[in-house]
């Protein structure tokens, strides 16, 4: 019997044993506890089942005018600036309707949806108020709501911890692109890298929509900021090509030029030619007010390389580009020929631009590369040629030059030093 039962008893302990293991295999939380998730907090899903005829009638009506605003949005980026005005009473139009919806309006979240792409389209963030304080909203949609209306209300620091661990990727396809372009907004002075990452993901997600051309527009100096020379130039074409009517494109066109002129690696004829190979002769106008804009910092920041290489190029697109451009294109490729063995030439070709035609910044360009040329060539050549007198000897202490003109053709002093090495040479 005892025999027996030790067998019985060594029989409990292993079933128990074998119990236990199973336990602990299938259900770890009875021993260890309820696991802590690594996975970000799911957001709700839009459902397209049938309600009742108002709600019905409301959702489709709101979802409606949103599509409508994309739609006029993407006219705007393509040049139709009379869609501007259609733009402005969408978004009021919008709001009127997102203002009457109910707590039974805000449990559809086909209606969360389009209010929140509404805003970040550009729309009123007090529309969210009460989808906000309704408690409707799961924890993670709770987050991005909130974050929404703090950009849209211009709290970056507080947008950019809600949007923390929300990747672009998880939301409803409709609202990655705009939201991964808002969240890029907030890194874009302090880390460009996840800038760019984000920006990418808004151009993937809408292509060929107002969501592409603001990432673009957004990405391109930033990359020619972090020497990114490739990329920049490619996504600059691409950009001339589609988005070149946009009414926004003078913006990027002047960024462009102000980051290119600011690095020593650009100053490079190269990236004329890169860009003007890329381009068609449809492309022409835009790209020489790109080109334009190129030459004309560049020369105030002294890459008179660039500068030239330029304005060169706009005289060689000839009638393509406004008359006013061939004007500035004359002036800025005699201003950057000042200080050089080609001083002669830039002087007349000074001389034979009006000021009457040029805006204060370009006559104080005029006035500047004027005074240098002539200090390059000597008074001999330079008397009786225009109005601008220089003293024999004279330095720009005694003729007296406003300090924005000095700036004109970058460092004045270094100008004057690269004009006394050709006198010298030209003496020997």
């Amino acid at each position: 019997m005892k025999r027996l039962a030790l067998i019985s008893a060594a029989l409990f302990v292993a079933l128990a044993g074998v119990a236990a293991g199973a336990a602990i295999y299938f259900r770890p939380a009875f021993v260890f506890g309820e696991p802590k998730s690594d996975e970000p907090l799911a957001h709700a899903v839009p459902s397209y089942a049938a309600k009742a005829v108002n709600e019905m009638q409301a959702r489709d009506a709101t979802l409606r005018l949103v599509e409508q605003l994309g739609a006029i949005q993407d006219k705007i980026i393509h040049g139709d600036r009379a869609a501007l005005a259609d733009q402005a009473r969408l978004l009021r139009d919008i709001a009127g309707e997102l203002r009457q919806f109910g707590p039974g309006d805000w449990s559809d979240y086909i209606n969360v949806r389009t209010s929140l792409l509404y805003v970040l389209s550009g729309g009123d963030a007090h529309v969210l108020t009460p989808l906000i304080d309704g408690n409707v909203l799961g924890a993670a949609d709770q987050k991005l709501a909130a974050g929404i209306v703090s950009f849209a209300q211009g709290q970056p620091r507080a947008a950019r911890k809600l949007f923390m661990e929300i990747d672009p990727r998880s939301l409803d396809v409709s609202l990655v692109g705009p939201f991964a372009l808002a969240r890029a907004s907030l890194y874009l002075d302090d880390n460009q890298a996840k800038a760019i990452e984000l920006l990418d993901d808004a151009r993937l997600a809408c292509p060929h929509t107002a969501i592409d051309e603001a990432a673009t527009r957004r990405q391109i100096p930033i990359l020619i900021g972090m020497g990114e020379r490739n990329r920049a130039l490619m996504l600059t074409t691409s950009y001339v090509r589609e988005f070149g009517k946009s009414i926004y494109a003078s913006k990027l066109l002047r960024e462009f030029a102000e980051a290119t002129a600011k690095r020593g690696d650009m100053d490079d004829p190269e990236i004329v030619d890169r860009l003007a190979d890329s381009f068609d002769d449809r492309d022409m106008p835009v790209a020489s007010e790109l080109f334009i804009a190129v030459a004309g910092e560049a020369l105030l920041q002294g890459r008179l390389k660039l500068a030239r290489a330029a304005a060169d190029r706009i005289l060689k697109i000839g009638n393509a580009a406004a008359p006013e451009t061939l004007d500035k294109a004359r002036l800025y490729r005699a201003a950057a020929e000042a200080p050089s063995a080609d001083a002669g030439d830039a002087l007349r070709a000074l001389n034979q631009i009006t000021a009457d035609r040029l805006s204060d910044d370009d006559t104080e360009i005029r006035e500047v590369a004027g005074f240098i040329a002539k200090s390059v060539v000597g008074n001999d050549i330079a008397a009786g040629r225009g109005d601008i007198k220089v003293r024999a000897g004279g330095t720009i202490a005694e003729n007296p030059i406003l300090p924005k003109a000095a700036a004109a053709l970058g460092k004045a002093d270094a100008l004057l030093n690269e004009a006394d090495q050709i006198i010298a040479r030209s003496e020997k």
